[in-house]
């Protein structure tokens, strides 16, 4: 960060009594230049009084950096951010967690940061000036230094975010997506019991999940049990075994019995972060005093100094019953329940990491989720999968959709850097279902629905997945485009999102066009806005649902309408599209080799196939057999369907 960018400072200190002081004899501002980013570090000393919980610094920065355009994702409740398209300074929503700012000459991102104790965020600012509410949730004075932000810039905002969170992941010392081991079970097709049975999950009711899966021929492999399995007093966790009402036997019967009948291999349950929803019920058999922690105000939760047997005695448990993850939810309200007790970073690194060690016994098999709070996303260092959005809601229709696409987008622009990000579950009955699944397939996270017994439409899984379950995944998170990051889709233009997946050794573009206002909308693109593509390299552009090549991408969209399109590279003699029966069909590629006159191709699955060439065709040939006479061929597209679904090597040989 260039040193003219921050022209000023100035410092509030509040205290729990409600008298506040400027702050000049107390604290001081530092700053340390790293490679792209500067970070600002918070000096306090000689402090007196108990702090203020909430708010207990405000520093307010004076700036020169004169934004265009701003994008801030900001805390929409305690779980969950979205964006915010704004202009000024004073814009800035309360809570703001990153701030993206486009100005005249560059780009730069605002990050407030966490520290040991302390979080800062971004609360508005005025005409020249960003400021930051800096607090811990307890009211512990002292002398200390921590960093409170830091400012990156670059050459494009999607750079500039990325260097910020890989500081960020340096000084918090965690590890970034790409050293974080996805869990097996989420490479295959899922289903979870929320949407369908809410809290009147059973036993009987997944067998019952499971037979129509089974008959319907949907290569499920793994179950969520969601909410509702627990044995509860109110809103409070009472036993560590499932209701026995609803699970007569516990877990393992219903478990063995379905595992036997269908392909579902896998078995997860849910669970809130603290047991359940308000905790620990008082006097329950689990409500151990060495491992559960009493508020102030006289609640249970787990907590210090034996945090983390809560959590192994209940896994252990679990783990014997057969079950093989977990999913984790309520993370953030970590701050709430020990506020006034336990700093709130502090309480976040506790508990969460507690739960990832714990879930060793599962390989760390864990689904993070309402925890996109900066604290629980820093306290994390094991675990690989974290929910990316507020839930999927199918009462919500069409402007449900919008939302959840929205914030799933925009979230993935930081998230992305830290987790797989779960872009939740989606019913397959409603009118949207395409849209969803596509969104799902395009996410490079977990595929899972959640549709009620009877209700599942088979055919609107079958572009998402293998016959086995495996999910043709792409590379990372689903983006907007640059040209896309600072205006809302809501209102004006297109959102314009894009991946990338690989082809063998080749990496193929994937961008999805969506028109989320309520007018027709124009659009261009092309493959220089996927920064993972080779710039020097040719593309050939297949319109998916069109199932034709396009020379490039421009036209208009009606409201809710959408477009996918893949990239693929030209080599030598063809572009290879992959199976044209699935949305990440280029995925299905495991190897493709290129010698002087011809192509080897290995599909990991056959099924419809194509690829693009401009030389005329000797020879095709399927596992060995010739197929040249089932070869349709039209302007350059070929197209073939090998057959059954086992692995397909694919010659074809070429008149040069």
């Amino acid at each position: 960060m260039r040193i003219e960018y921050i022209t000023a400072a100035h410092y509030r200190i509040r205290y729990r009594n409600g008298t506040e002081t400027d702050g000049r004899d107390n604290i001081t501002l530092s700053r340390q230049d790293t490679e792209g980013c500067t970070v600002y570090t918070l000096h306090a000393k000689d402090l007196k009084e108990p702090l203020d919980l909430d708010e207990a610094f405000v520093v307010t920065m004076e700036t020169n950096l004169a934004p265009v355009r701003m994008t801030a994702m900001y805390m929409l409740n305690d779980w969950w951010t979205r964006p915010a398209f704004i202009h000024t300074y004073a814009e800035i929503p309360d809570r703001t967690q990153v701030l993206l700012v486009e100005t005249e000459q560059e780009y730069a991102v605002v990050l407030p940061l966490v520290s040991s104790q302390y979080k800062a965020e971004l609360i508005p600012g005025t005409e020249n000036a960003l400021r930051l509410r800096i607090f811990s949730g307890v009211e512990d004075a002292g002398d200390f230094s921590a960093p409170v932000c830091l400012f990156c810039t670059a050459e494009s905002p999607r750079t500039a975010v990325e260097t910020a969170m890989k500081t960020m992941a340096d000084l918090c010392r965690i590890p970034l997506r790409k050293e974080r081991k996805m869990p097996a079970m989420l490479n295959y097709l899922g289903w979870c019991s929320w949407d369908a049975f809410y809290r009147d999950v059973s036993a009987e009711e997944l067998q019952n999940k499971a037979k129509e899966l089974q008959d319907k021929n949907v290569p499920v492999r793994w179950f969520l049990i969601d909410d509702g399995w627990l044995t509860t007093e109110g809103m409070k966790l009472a036993a560590y075994h499932p209701d026995e009402q609803k699970f007569p036997g516990g877990f393992h019967p219903v478990i063995e019995k379905i595992r036997k009948d269908s392909k579902v291999s896998w078995f997860g349950v849910w669970h809130a972060v603290c047991g359940f929803w308000e905790g620990i019920a008082e006097g329950s058999e689990i409500a151990d005093a060495s491992c559960i922690y009493r508020t102030k105000d006289g609640n249970l939760y787990p907590g210090p100094p034996h945090t983390e047997d809560f959590y192994q005695k209940w896994y252990a448990y679990l783990k014997a019953e057969g079950i093989d993850f977990v999913k984790v939810d309520g993370q953030s309200t970590v701050a709430h329940f020990f506020r006034d007790n336990i700093a709130a970073p502090q309480a976040a690194r506790e508990l969460l990491q507690s739960i990832e060690r714990a879930s060793a016994q599962m390989d760390h098999n864990v689904i993070n989720c309402m925890g996109m709070a900066m604290e629980s996303i820093v306290a994390r260092t094991m675990t690989a999968v974290s929910r990316n959005s507020d839930d999927f809601v199918p009462s919500r229709g069409r402007d449900g959709f919008r939302e959840h696409l929205l914030q799933n987008a925009y979230n993935s622009l930081y998230h992305n850097m830290f987790y797989v990000c779960d872009w939740d579950m989606f019913w397959t009955k409603q009118e949207d279902a395409s849209m969803h699944a596509l969104l799902r397939a395009a996410s490079g996270g977990p595929v899972y629905f959640s549709d009620r017994v009877g209700e599942t439409h088979a055919e609107v899984l079958r572009p998402l997945a293998y016959e086995n379950g495996e999910v043709l995944c792409l590379e990372r998170s689903l983006l907007p485009t640059d040209d896309c990051i600072f205006r809302d889709p809501l209102q004006e233009g297109v959102l314009k999102l894009h991946n990338y997946g690989r082809c063998g050794n080749e990496r193929t573009g994937m961008l999805a066009v969506f028109n989320l206002t309520d007018a027709p909308q124009e659009y261009t693109a092309s493959s220089s806005e996927i920064g993972e593509l080779d710039p020097n390299a040719h593309y050939v552009i297949y319109d998916w649902f069109a199932g034709k090549t396009v020379s490039s991408l421009n036209g208009t969209l009606e409201p809710d309408e959408y477009r996918w399109y893949l990239f693929a590279p030209e080599g030598k003699h063809m572009a290879v599209f992959g199976r044209t029966d699935k949305y990440a069909g280029a995925a299905a590629v495991a190897n493709w080799q290129e010698d002087e006159d011809y192509d080897r191709i290995l599909l990991k699955e056959g099924g419809p196939f194509a690829w693009y060439t401009q030389y005329g065709i000797r020879s095709v040939t399927v596992n060995g057999i010739d197929r040249t006479k089932d070869v349709s061929c039209s302007e350059g597209l070929c197209t073939l369907d090998t057959g059954d679904h086992t692995p397909a090597e694919i010659i074809v040989k070429f008149d040069k």
